[in-house]
């Protein structure tokens, strides 16, 4: 699934938390723009964010992957993580 259907973070190649369908809402939120935070709407796009709850860290590799490619298992550069077939792409 692509865009506002799922997210999955993953640490090490294990999905450790996903969700469906995320949307902009909550209460936690003050000074904020109506015409931005729109509660219910989907998220379809916005901004990656890392962060530590008290302590600076440093992340040694952080990567952003384009989960639509070769999903022909026979070819060079079939990935797992592809979810979306561009079988146009295919390398063999």
């Amino acid at each position: 699934m692509l865009g506002s259907e799922r997210i999955e973070h993953i640490v090490e190649g294990r999905t450790v938390l996903a969700y469906e369908k995320p949307q902009i809402g909550g209460g936690a939120v003050t000074n904020f723009d109506p015409t931005v935070k729109r509660d219910g709407m989907l998220l379809e796009e916005g901004y990656i964010s890392l962060q530590s709850e008290s302590h600076p860290i440093e992340f040694r590799k952080v990567e952003l992957l384009n989960l639509a490619g070769c999903t022909d298992r026979k070819a060079r550069n079939w990935r797992p993580y592809y979810v979306k077939a561009d079988n146009s792409k295919c390398r063999y």
